[in-house]
């Protein structure tokens, strides 16, 4: 019994194939998503409604690239592609 308790407090939780199945769809459609806003905005810096969207896909993919082992490494890309973004907001509005 007390191996049993134990164990329930030691263990780590495991995500299931289906689930990262889920969350790796997720991640490369946000990230086609990414690509299609970050080409509209080479096309017109200017743009707000661009800049809004692309800032709000660039906080999903934080939060999903984060639970998708094959994409945690492109976090770091993620908060740099932010800060550039804004640095080209505040220069263009």
């Amino acid at each position: 019994m007390l191996k049993f308790i134990q164990s329930v407090f030691t263990s780590k939780p495991t995500m299931n194939t289906e689930q990262s199945a889920v969350n790796n769809t997720d991640a490369i459609e946000i990230e086609l998503r990414i690509q299609t806003l970050e080409h509209q905005l080479m096309e017109d810096e200017t743009n707000a409604e661009t800049h809004k969207v692309l800032m709000l896909e660039y906080n999903k993919a934080l939060k999903v690239f984060a639970k998708t082992p094959g994409f945690k490494n492109k976090i770091d890309d993620v908060f740099l592609k932010i800060d550039d973004l804004r640095n080209t907001t505040r220069k263009h509005l």
